[in-house]
């Protein structure tokens, strides 16, 4: 089953028009992101000489169009997307950046609110005048000029764009990333941010082995102050990061820059269901000081010092209970990144340092279980533990899942050789019990 849309792109009005089909089996149900359902409008469906057989019926969250319950069928609407932007204001749903309008596609395309998981759904763009459109969305192998993905991954697809948007696309070894840059004032040009991205890239593909995805896109927009501000990741069949770069940011400010490898490095681990967020937000903020690390980009010691700054705030408190029932800031970020932490230390102790947790992950990005597809969580930690050839990341789930599960960070501080200093930072101690491993963990590339 394919489901089709034919999306036109009115930069004037900042709406867009799309015709979609459907077959057969498809239902009469629609839907779109909740809260995008006010901005969807005139919608029917249309016999096939083009004229309206209905006008949907909106129940609550839904659309209902009798005539497609049980046959094939044509729909018409059209998406006020300028005004759902700035009624929203949320990169989730949909934003207005200057004069580019961003929106996941959950906002803009209605689907069958009970799709087969293998339908597939096709998308055709035709931007408005002066303007381009630049999406996450897998490029359709079948059909140039589409994009493809499946109907049950519309609802987390990966960022979108439509704007006078300038591109460059960006190659690594086993990747095309495709850089957007929307129109502003920046201290930095397209050439620093191109720059920027290639290491960060790099970086991550360093790590991983390669980088997660064949391809992706880089949405930068302009935004305040002097530094890179919010990174958001989205990937359902496909790949996005959204970043915006302060006006006053220099290029000094993407050197030292961390947000982009945290967005990327979201893209190498599969999503899991909600209560399961530590591990994928731990993941990134753990790996991104050492992936920054091992590409040179950040010394061993900057690297260490954040990390042994911010665990404790993973520590659990009085009346936490485990990773998967305490969705708590520092539970989720800092906790979910000591898990990965152990995990790394106690592959290392297992395998005789020859592994580490990279190889654990590696295996997943080998796998395909990258950010473009959906997996349990102990499905995916069984995938490292074979890959990484010893048994550590299930059962450490299992005893940190569900109970609190308090480590003594200060041991294992010391076991680590890692000797806190005045002012934040941290020195080594060599002679440490696993100091070998400390060193190998953050060993260049």
């Amino acid at each position: 089953m394919v489901a089709r849309y034919a999306v036109r792109h009115d930069a004037e009005a900042g709406v867009l028009r799309v015709e979609a089909s459907f077959e057969a089996g498809s239902g009469g149900t629609f839907t779109v992101e909740p809260g995008a359902e006010p901005f969807v409008r005139d919608v029917v469906a249309l016999d096939r000489a083009g004229a309206v057989q209905a006008v949907a019926e909106r129940r609550g969250g839904c659309f209902q169009l009798d005539p497609c319950a049980a046959a094939a069928c044509r729909v018409r609407y059209v998406v006020a997307l300028r005004e759902a932007a700035r009624a929203r204001d949320d990169v989730d749903l949909a934003t207005e950046e200057g004069l580019v309008l961003e929106a996941p596609p959950a906002t803009w395309l209605l689907a069958p609110s009970a799709p087969d998981r293998l339908a597939r759904a096709r998308v055709r763009v035709t931007p408005g005048a002066g303007a381009r459109f630049v999406t996450g969305l897998v490029p359709s192998p079948e059909e140039p000029g589409a994009w493809d993905t499946t109907l049950d991954d519309l609802v987390r697809a990966p960022y979108s764009a439509f704007g006078p948007l300038r591109t460059r696309v960006v190659t690594l070894p086993t990747t095309s990333l495709e850089l957007a840059i929307a129109p502003g004032t920046l201290a930095v040009g397209d050439a620093e941010l191109e720059a920027w991205t290639r290491r960060s890239a790099s970086a991550v593909a360093g790590y991983f082995g390669r980088f997660p995805l064949p391809g992706a896109l880089v949405l930068v927009v302009p935004g305040t102050g002097a530094w890179v501000g919010l990174g958001r990741t989205l990937a359902g069949g496909g790949g996005a990061v959204f970043v915006r770069v302060g006006e006053e940011a220099t290029p000094a400010s993407l050197g030292s820059d961390w947000v982009l490898v945290h967005e990327m490095i979201h893209l190498a681990f599969p999503s899991v269901a909600k209560e399961h967020d530590w591990a994928e937000e731990g993941l990134a903020t753990y790996v991104e000081p050492i992936a920054r690390a091992r590409a040179g980009l950040l010394s061993p010691e900057a690297a260490w010092s954040g990390l042994v700054r911010g665990l404790p705030n993973g520590l659990p408190r009085e009346g936490d209970r485990g990773l998967d029932l305490t969705p708590t800031w520092g539970r989720t970020y800092w906790g979910g990144a000591l898990f990965w932490l152990l995990a790394d230390v106690a592959i290392r102790k297992a395998s005789g340092n020859a592994r580490g947790l990279e190889h654990a992950l590696r295996g997943l990005v080998a796998h395909g279980a990258t950010n473009a597809t959906r997996r349990h969580l102990d499905e995916a930690l069984a995938l490292g533990d074979r890959s990484a050839g010893v048994s550590v990341l299930v059962p450490l789930h299992a005893a940190m899942g569900s109970s609190p599960h308090p480590v003594d960070l200060r041991e294992l501080f010391r076991e680590l050789g890692l000797v806190a200093v005045a002012g934040g930072g941290v020195t080594f101690d060599d002679a440490a019990p696993s100091a070998a491993i400390r060193r190998a963990i953050t060993a260049r590339d």
